[in-house]
């Protein structure tokens, strides 16, 4: 069996993800994003361990979701109780979770193990730093120096209706708020340009200074979404994805199109419908929905081709998962349907880090293996009395299977690739039979790469590289290749040794 280097594969699945970026949500994105915190778990998931799991990390995750980093309300050291959504300084990224320094050695090494950083941007609410309406100065260096005043905070904002403001009671000055709003901390006036010009900044300074790549942005309901859009022309994330927290698709919907699609969101309407209203019940009817009366697909947001490449989908979160929207099924089933569902999935740090890793690991090593994507097409064929979907990926199909009643033996054309308590995975025969396995320097070693592959062969034995209706494609008797290849699944013989690759 020919050898893979695992180092050049790791290389590969990060270009893989790169796939055009327009609006801030990829096209055909084959990213899979870690949220890498939950409630108080900065001594778990601070910034020094994060770094020290970052080679695991970039081994299963293209894209890492962190907590808040800027200093915030209540903040009294490192390690301390503070998850960070009401900020006080912006420019001052000491938090609860590190300190600035560590944070950059963090991104740093996300980076270099081909993993994204998104930033957790708490823009809709600021709290004071001395008193109700006293914030400190803004100095983004290079980026610019703001001075945010009563003059910047909602007119309806609490500093104006809670006489317990003192000597500010009354002061705010700026527009009505242009969403809902929020009590714990000041409302910022969003249609001030001067307010817009300083999230500009700070924004800006988070990608050039610290190192992010993405947003997420927290609160999306406390204002307009056309503002988020004018953040992100400005910034340019990779990623932006929006916290819009209702069930409703055509809410969710709504407020991706008042970003004029220049964001995604998160897939609540799948959370509930797929997770907590149908898989945690065995109510299998439920988890999905029928686009335009043609086709059944999951439920949410990916349930139709309009919203699937703007959806990131999940099961928890932070919020959720110590209150009384948490998920209460069996997880690995839950995992199952959601990395073989379209969307960016977004796989919560609680449930990775658990007896559940492994599997979770292998299903994200499948979904890469087909090539499922924020937009593939994936259809239901079965929601009575079992779940059954058939995901067509880049590079295969995947059939996934949720229920005691599903049927175990693997389709016609399929292999059985994994399996759990109640759950299957069965990939097409074609794209089953790749496989890597961890390299050997005695032997020949084929890597995939872009457009094509590289074969390390010290023997100087012949490389023939065949189609898999037996035409040969290309050849080489170099101690060293590079072979360009279209995508596909090849057959690559070294010798009397065979094996499948697939240029993705």
């Amino acid at each position: 069996m020919l050898n893979y280097k695992s180092a050049i594969l790791l290389s590969a699945m990060s270009v893989l993800t790169i796939a055009g970026i327009k609006a801030q949500a990829p096209e055909k994105s084959e990213d899979v994003m870690l949220q890498g915190f939950y409630w108080d778990s900065q001594k778990v998931t601070g910034w020094k361990q994060l770094t020290s799991m970052a080679e695991e990390l970039g081994e299963n995750f293209t894209c890492i979701w962190l907590p808040p980093s800027a200093s915030a309300e209540g903040y009294t050291g490192v390690g301390e109780t503070n998850v960070g959504y009401h900020p006080r300084i912006w420019n001052n990224q000491n938090s609860c979770w590190g300190t600035a320094a560590d944070l950059k050695t963090l991104i740093s090494t996300l980076h270099n193990n081909g993993v994204k950083v998104i930033a957790d941007i708490v823009i809709n609410h600021r709290a004071g730093y001395t008193s109700w309406v006293s914030f400190p100065e803004d100095n983004f260096g290079t980026y610019g120096t703001y001075q945010l005043t009563a003059a910047h905070v909602c007119k309806t904002d609490e500093v104006n209706t809670d006489s317990s403001a003192g000597a500010e009671y009354g002061t705010a000055t700026g527009a009505a708020d242009t969403g809902d709003n929020w009590s714990g901390a000041r409302d910022l006036d969003h249609t001030s340009e001067y307010v817009q010009n300083d999230i500009k900044a700070y924004l800006n300074w988070l990608k050039g200074e610290m190192g992010y790549d993405g947003w997420r942005y927290d609160l999306v309901k406390g204002f307009g979404a056309t503002y988020v859009g004018i953040y992100n022309d400005a910034s340019k994330p990779y990623i932006s994805v929006g916290e819009y927290w209702d069930g409703s698709y055509d809410k969710v919907g709504a407020w991706i199109d008042g970003t004029g699609k220049k964001s995604m969101a998160f897939d609540f309407p799948a959370k509930y419908a797929i997770f907590n209203d149908g898989l945690a019940k065995s109510n299998y009817s439920k988890m999905s929905w029928i686009e335009d009366n043609t086709t059944w697909r999951p439920a949410g947001m990916i349930h139709h081709a309009n919203y699937r490449r703007y959806a990131v989908t999940f099961i928890d979160n932070h919020d959720s998962y110590r209150d009384g929207n948490k998920y209460t099924g069996e997880v690995s089933q839950a995992y199952a349907v959601l990395l073989a569902s379209p969307g960016i999935p977004c796989v919560f740090f609680p449930h990775w880090n658990s007896s559940y890793k492994p599997t979770i690991n292998k299903m994200i090593s499948i979904r890469k293996l087909a090539g499922i994507t924020s937009e593939s097409d994936v259809t239901v064929t079965q929601r009575s009395t079992y779940y059954e979907s058939y995901s067509k990926g880049e590079r295969g199909t995947l059939i996934c299977r949720i229920g005691s009643a599903a049927p175990s033996a693997a389709p016609e054309g399929y292999t059985k690739v994994a399996e759990g308590f109640n759950w299957r995975y069965y990939l097409d025969d074609a794209c089953a039979g790749v496989e890597g396995v961890e390299s050997d320097s005695n032997e020949a070693t084929v890597g995939v790469v872009e457009g094509g592959i590289y074969v390390i062969n010290p023997n100087a034995e012949q490389v023939r590289v065949y189609s898999t209706d037996g035409k040969v494609m290309a050849q080489s008797s170099a101690t060293e290749s590079s072979l360009s290849l279209a995508k596909g699944i090849y057959i690559v013989k070294v010798g009397s040794k065979a094996e499948k690759v697939l240029v993705k």
